[in-house]
């Protein structure tokens, strides 16, 4: 197995990418309930998957909206503290 060596991100040249990136990523709660929405038996068709894509969509509530931004207030009030460093976000 091959590994990627000093990668490139966008085209101005060589960028730093935060290798725990996603502690900074609070949308994991909204994709796991749409995927549990949307994958939840196997479905045949097409019309059938982009229904319940738009059903999954539209069970979004503000309240889940509203927990996002709290996830996200807290979670980039940590990485304050730990100064851009790595955290345990479940401490």
């Amino acid at each position: 197995m091959e590994t990627i060596q000093n990668p490139v991100i966008g085209y101005g040249g060589f960028v730093e990418w935060l290798p725990h990136s996603p502690d900074l990523s609070p949308l994991d709660f909204l994709w796991r309930h749409m995927k549990g929405n949307v994958y939840a038996t196997p479905t045949p068709r097409l019309q059938d998957l982009r229904r319940r894509i738009t059903d999954a969509c539209a069970s979004v509530t503000p309240a889940m909206l509203h927990n996002v931004q709290r996830k996200i207030q807290a979670r980039m009030q940590m990485y304050i503290v730990a100064n851009g460093e790595h955290f345990e976000q479940y401490t």
